[in-house]
């Protein structure tokens, strides 16, 4: 999952970092770091994420529609 996905996401939740850590059960420098691309999403973190936007009515598809999206724009080199 790209950072600024997860990023978009947890705004679009109206989340701040530190409740979307709690809810995920990581420090909020973790969120932070993985939003800023300062380190990469382990496996199990984005297990955790996936479970907090599913729970909150983000389905996989929409997930990976957005994905698609933006991917496209880090390819156009749209930020």
């Amino acid at each position: 999952m790209q950072k600024a996905l997860i990023r978009h996401l947890r705004c679009i939740l109206g989340l701040s970092q530190q409740e979307l850590s709690k809810r995920v059960g990581v420090h909020q420098s973790v969120i932070s770091r993985i939003e800023s691309g300062e380190t990469t999403l382990k496996k199990e973190t984005e297990e955790k994420l996936l479970k907090v936007f599913s729970d909150e009515g983000i389905s996989m598809q929409d997930i990976v529609l957005l994905q698609g999206v933006f991917a496209s724009r880090e390819t156009k080199g749209e930020r």
